[in-house]
């Protein structure tokens, strides 16, 4: 058996890196995929725990963005309601999961401190018709992405400039029934083609999206996002490609009094705004190929007066060398944070530097089984250095069986606020008048990760797999109380001890330091099933089990995060004509554990639920198809007093896309 011989080849004549474009193969079964090693290779070769949604599922499943298509993804949580929805993978705050665009990280969460603000970062992803596919690495991946990638990593890979003029317009609408909930309208775009044929060429895209406010508490504020962005790419020769980008993103938000917040709190009005650019290369030659690329993005919070200013550049180089496929890299990041929150007047900006050096090799030992070993070391400007390595192996035992594992480190450093000692953040939500000073000496959060996989492919109709995974948390970074009013485990606080705060002769309501406090321990089970039962009805499903323990601190014991033990996610499709195909789908959240929340205070669970879904997809005619569907069929009412957070009712949608 030769299966990663026949990998080497397709390696050999497209190598490109996790920004490159998509391998084009005629074959339905074969899906390719970058974010694991950094270049293409055959998904059951890549040496990590990976799922794809692809083009064909964003265009015939009525998703409404990218968090909505995520939902589906084995070990993925998509965490909160309203509009404070995040994402989580294994068990771990959406904090540590990476998002990339292309490759490049999407990283705005500075201007939104103390965790206001969920679910804008999934408002800076590209639309729909723009997407290529979506690539999502369950397990940290720090030994090639760096900082953050602890829990995981979602890649989105945009379609690349075309070579002929290409356009792909969606517009698409839902109606909710309930009376007291918003309905929502949007429409996107993608256009790309040449402007000098083999040389000069353009991609296009946008969207526009407005949703209703809710007439619930918590619920779904009244949400405008808008965004724009063209790149230029260059190709003087078919080895060279040189690309040129720019996006601009605003996102509104208004919560109004008696609306979704409640009466008393007042009404409040958001906006947040990202301008993105970047140059990037990209090189296929003879034995190797190398990725490189600047980008620089800048993040306003107006309403807070915050701005940060983020600068990348990163190269990944990758060598064909025999049975060996190296990969080396590098990194320079600088970060720079004016705020005007600070309790400490007198400063009002953050910056610092870090860079990083990687390598990895894939080493193919036989025919039948690859070794991967990487390494890479950060030096931050604040904190030293760090290592994280990582040992991942692939064994195709035969035709049918796949056996993948190894060990993997994770590692995120802390946020300038937080270790920075001129800083106290402003905080304590609409009643205000609390602090939480930050702490030079942090050390990183790290993690260690061991997983084994195995997969059975019949090489006709099904397909299963099972991982089994550990993790150890260590050096938490978490809020600790030094004072607060009206506590038994506390002193309160003071204004002889603790400064007037921000009213005159009265102490601070709570003040807070940031320390690495706890260590916790995560294992979970993913189980996944494909079965193509005939030629026109297919099945697919999912399970996941996750289990979160302290491993020490004054909760010792307890669950680390709201995190449901037990997760299922099914789709039937049936092509029920040639141009109609119908679905349904079951999505069943298990009861949460509780969990800790700031100050190291435990919240309670709430209950389990299922939701179902059907919709269809019909297609007009060779360039028009109308999807439509009806969500939450049985009209599950899903609230914040009972589960934490608020979802939408039965609702109803319908879109239609439009290729030509």
């Amino acid at each position: 058996m030769v299966v990663f011989n026949k990998r080497k080849v397709a390696i050999s004549i497209i190598a490109a890196i996790a920004a490159a474009p998509a391998f084009a193969d005629d074959s339905k079964d074969k899906i390719y995929v970058t974010t694991a090693s950094g270049y293409q290779q055959k998904i059951e070769d890549a040496p990590a725990s990976i799922s794809v949604v692809t083009r064909e599922q964003l265009e015939t499943k009525a998703y409404r963005d990218v968090t909505d298509a995520l939902k589906d993804v084995p070990g993925v949580l998509v965490t909160g309601g309203g509009s404070s929805s995040d994402i989580s993978i294994r068990g771990m705050d959406a904090k540590y999961t990476m998002i990339l665009i292309d490759g490049k990280r999407v990283d705005t969460r500075s201007t939104r401190p103390n965790s206001d603000g969920s679910g804008i970062e999934q408002g800076w992803l590209p639309p729909l018709p723009a997407i290529e596919r979506i690539e999502v690495v369950r397990g940290p991946m720090s030994s090639l992405y760096g900082s953050d990638a602890m829990g995981g990593v979602i890649n989105i890979i945009t379609r690349r400039v075309q070579q002929e003029w290409t356009t792909s317009l969606r517009a698409d609408a839902t109606i909710t029934e309930r009376k007291n909930s918003g309905n929502t309208g949007q429409g996107s775009f993608y256009t790309s083609g040449p402007l000098i044929d083999g040389l000069l060429g353009v991609k296009l895209q946008g969207q526009y999206s407005h949703r209703g406010e809710d007439k619930i508490i918590n619920g779904f504020n009244r949400q405008i996002m808008a965004s724009g962005g063209a790149t230029v790419s260059l190709t003087p020769d078919d080895k060279n490609t040189f690309d040129a980008e720019f996006k601009r993103d605003n996102q509104h938000r208004d919560d109004r009094e008696g609306y979704t917040s409640k009466r008393g709190d007042g009404s409040g009005f958001s906006k947040y705004e990202l301008t993105h650019m970047a140059l990037t290369h990209t090189g296929i030659y003879d034995i190797a190929s190398t990725d490189t690329y600047i980008q620089y993005d800048e993040t306003k919070n107006p309403g807070r007066k915050m701005t940060a200013e983020d600068l990348v550049f990163r190269n990944q180089s990758v060598f064909l060398l025999g049975d060996h496929s190296l990969s080396l890299g590098g990194q320079y990041r600088k970060e720079k944070l004016k705020d005007e929150g600070n309790k400490f007047k007198q400063y009002n900006q953050l910056e610092r530097y870090s860079w990083a050096l990687f390598a990895e090799d894939e080493w193919l030992m036989t025919n039948d089984f690859a070794l991967t070993g990487g390494i890479r070391m950060d030096k931050d400007e604040n904190y030293g250095s760090h290592w994280t390595p990582r040992l991942y192996g692939v064994w195709h035992a035969d035709e049918q069986w796949t056996i993948k594992g190894g060990v993997t480190t994770g590692y995120k450093a802390p946020s300038l606020r937080e270790s920075s000692a001129n800083w106290g953040q402003a905080t304590g939500g609409s009643a205000g008048n609390a602090v939480i000073y930050g702490n030079p000496d942090l050390k990183p959060e790290k993690s260690i990760t061991e997983e084994i996989g195995v997969i059975w492919n019949n090489q006709d109709n099904i397909t299963a797999g099972i991982t089994i995974y550990n993790t150890d948390f260590k050096d938490k970074i978490t809020e600790v109380r030094r004072c607060e009013e009206n506590s038994s485990t506390v002193r309160a606080c003071t204004v002889a001890q603790d400064g007037e705060g921000d009213k005159p002769n009265k102490p601070y309501r709570f003040i807070s330091d940031k320390a690495n406090v706890d260590k916790a321990r995560m294992r979970g089970v993913e189980l996944t099933f494909n079965w193509r039962i005939v030629d026109d009805l297919s099945f697919a499903a999912n399970y996941t089990y996750t289990d979160t323990e302290q491993k020490s601190g004054v909760n010792k014991g307890k669950p680390l995060n709201k995190q449901p033990k037990h997760m299922a996610n099914s789709t039937l499709t049936w092509q029920t004509t040639e141009d109609l195909e119908t679905w349904t789908r079951m999505n069943f959240r298990g009861k949460t554990s509780e969990y800790q929340g700031r100050g190291q205070k435990m919240s309670s669970g709430t209950a389990s639920y299922a939701l179902f879904d059907l919709g269809a997809s019909y297609q007009l005619n060779k360039n028009a198809n109308i999807v439509g569907g009806v969500y939450n069929v049985l009209d599950r009412r899903i609230d914040n007093a009972t589960y934490g957070a608020e979802l939408e009712g039965r609702r109803y949608n319908i879109g239609i896309n439009y290729n030509f």
